[in-house]
């Protein structure tokens, strides 16, 4: 069974580097953060690798790498080569507790985690992975430090410390299982297709239209029969993407930056047209940091993210209720953006007006972020054998453990989608018959594959691209209809 997490923003709160000791043990000499992390109870507690105290055996040791040119974009602290690199964290807590402790990382390498009265070791594989329940430590009540280190030289990575009181596992687990929802009918679809559609699109020909001009236009009934010829049994819909403009009339969009939504409420006459065919709707979601005008509405920074999680909450607050039974699925893109995150606030508000509704966070080559959500994202993911033939394709273990093996990748490119002007649609990049095999592959183990196509602002895909869908239908779903 798998760990539940419930993180506080206020158990992240920003621990200001100060200056790096020399010793790689934990010394009276070795300085520590100004600030100190308070663990709560009842909460899993992050201690990221970013905002450790470094002891670096070398100018070039423990580097802070970050993606997108931006503070937020996070990833993980590298270069971790010597024993004598070292990070530490201090931190306070109301009682004294024994702590569970989850270690996301990558190796190989052999560590040693280390607190004020105890440590243990642990074994990385060269993959990440979270090695969930590596091990334990007692903190007392008060002022304490966390650290940990390599125990012989290798090269590692690690992303962040998670803790969570013992006496507090068991209540955190059941919160987890609660909010989960059952995946059989995404594996049971086998297979469906995704349209990173949007403000941000253009015609194969020409400029594109004004906001929101393109949602007025585009022609529901004669999507989702084309949708219909590829046998897909959902549909994934980018809600956002390379823009932050909504397809629809919510109220809480409006509310942090007027502009950003449409009066025609194009997801709602999708899930209602597709769900006439018995296909399920599932909405893509984009949190919005390549828009700066909406960025700036929403981001304080990544040790204040209470703006970003509040309005982020209102949003999937208003579109649960307005959708309900509808809407079938959430999958939110950039998951390292969001960790650490209140993940059981976020998933209850995902799952607003449908308990059913599953959720996914993409945490792109990381292991999962957060139990609070049902199905693995998949960026890339094409089946494999990491579940059983003849399973319902839960991953029994490993970095995605607990969650249903699904994976996402182009069909065609040059990207995701059509976001330049005379973009010219390349691919597909699978035969029919690699196509059909992979899906059969995949859904004979219980996963399930996405195939994404490029779409132009008409609605118009790739006549090869389709033609290789049409080939999947006949092969999965024979006479079906």
């Amino acid at each position: 069974m798998t760990r539940s997490h419930r993180v506080s923003v206020a158990a992240v709160a920003a621990v200001l580097a100060a200056a790096a000791a020399a010793s790689q043990s934990q010394s009276a000499d070795d300085a520590l953060p100004a600030a100190a992390i308070h663990l709560q109870r009842d909460e899993v507690n992050v201690l990221m690798g970013d905002r450790a105290q470094c002891t670096r055996s070398t100018p070039q040791a423990l580097v802070a790498k970050t993606v997108w040119g931006k503070p937020e974009g996070r990833a993980w602290m590298e270069n971790w080569r010597s024993p004598a690199d070292r990070m530490a964290w201090a931190v306070e807590t109301a009682e004294e507790a024994r702590y569970e402790i989850d270690v996301l990382m990558a190796g190989p390498a052999e560590v040693e985690v280390s607190g004020p009265a105890g440590s243990f070791m642990l074994h990385a594989g060269q993959k990440w992975n979270k090695y969930a329940t590596a091990g334990s430590l007692v903190l007392p009540k008060g002022s304490s430090t966390i650290s940990i280190r390599l125990r012989r030289p290798a090269d590692a990575l690690l992303k962040s410390l998670e803790l969570i009181a013992i006496d507090d596992a068991k209540a955190i687990r059941s919160r987890e299982q609660q909010l989960r929802a059952s995946t059989a009918w995404l594996s049971q679809a086998k297979y469906g297709v995704m349209f990173q559609w949007g403000q941000w699109g253009y015609p194969k020909h020409g400029p594109a239209k004004p906001w929101p001009k393109m949602i007025d236009d585009f022609d529901v009934p004669r999507f989702v029969s084309m949708v219909e010829q590829t046998g897909a049994g959902y549909v994934i819909w980018s809600a956002t993407w390379r823009t932050y403009y909504f397809p629809a009339p919510i109220k809480a969009i409006e509310r942090i930056l007027p502009g950003r939504t449409a009066e025609r409420d194009l997801i709602g006459e999708l899930a209602d047209a597709l769900g006439k065919k018995g296909i399920k709707l599932i909405l893509y979601y984009h949190e919005g940091h390549p828009d700066a005008a909406w960025w700036r509405r929403n981001w304080v920074s990544s040790d204040d993210k209470q703006k970003f999680c509040d309005n982020l909450c209102a949003v999937l607050d208003e579109a649960g209720a307005r959708y309900g039974p509808r809407l079938a699925g959430w999958m939110f893109d950039d998951g390292m953006l969001y960790y650490p995150a209140p993940f059981e606030r976020i998933g209850k508000a995902a799952k607003a007006g449908n308990p059913a509704r599953l959720i996914s966070y993409n945490p792109w080559v990381l292991p999962r972020l957060t139990d609070f959500q049902d199905f693995y994202f998949g960026e890339g993911f094409h089946g494999n054998t990491s579940t059983a033939l003849g399973s319902a394709g839960i991953f029994s273990s490993g970095a995605q453990q607990g969650l249903l093996a699904h994976g996402s990748f182009t069909l065609d490119g040059p990207d995701w989608g059509i976001y330049k002007p005379e973009t010219k649609i390349t691919g597909p990049f699978f035969t029919p018959d690699h196509a059909a095999e992979m899906v059969k592959d995949a859904s004979a183990r219980g996963q399930v594959l996405s195939f994404n196509l490029l779409m132009y602002e008409d609605g118009n895909v790739n006549p090869k691209s389709l033609d290789v869908m049409r080939a999947v239908r006949k092969a999965i779903r024979g006479g079906e209809k």
